[in-house]
């Protein structure tokens, strides 16, 4: 993934061994941060921790932006879901209904990382900029609101 992310970008590994459920990958760009949860599955079964639920979960309610994304091993495909959908990743997987819709509301799904790249920042300065909730209400790809950040030193 480290890669795929653009050279301007400030991204940092987190190796916590130790639990707490803090995700694996903090990023902050284009003035706007988020954490990123990196599962691979061999089945739609997501093995996620109740401690990376309830962190993720207590991050979204505090008005932070973090993310699940999940490759399944079967496909090339990548598929981000909001880190307020922890529990539902848990119970569902990757699972669709009837319709073909998933269980869990996915904001990105493909092979493009350049298309996964946008996502991400289109979908923090939302969640940020403008104060809405991040999930099966916000449109992807829509003109994403400026990220408000005041300057150094304040």
């Amino acid at each position: 993934m480290k890669e795929k992310i653009p050279l301007h970008w400030q991204v940092q590994r987190i190796e916590n061994r130790y639990g707490g459920g803090i995700p694996d990958v903090y990023i902050c760009a284009e003035g706007c941060s988020f954490w990123i949860e990196l599962k691979v599955t061999k089945t739609n079964r997501i093995n996620i921790s109740s401690h990376q639920v309830a962190w993720n979960y207590s991050h979204y309610r505090s008005g932070g932006v973090s993310f699940f994304l999940v490759h399944p091993l079967s496909s090339p495909n990548l598929y981000l879901f909001g880190g307020d959908h922890g529990r539902g990743l848990v119970t569902h997987g990757l699972h669709v209904d009837g319709s073909g819709s998933g269980l869990v509301p996915c904001l990105w799904s493909g092979d493009d990382w350049s298309g996964l790249v946008g996502s991400l920042i289109g979908i923090s300065r939302d969640r940020v900029g403008s104060g809405l909730q991040v999930g099966s209400g916000t449109v992807v790809g829509s003109e994403p609101a400026r990220c408000s950040w005041p300057g150094p030193g304040v």
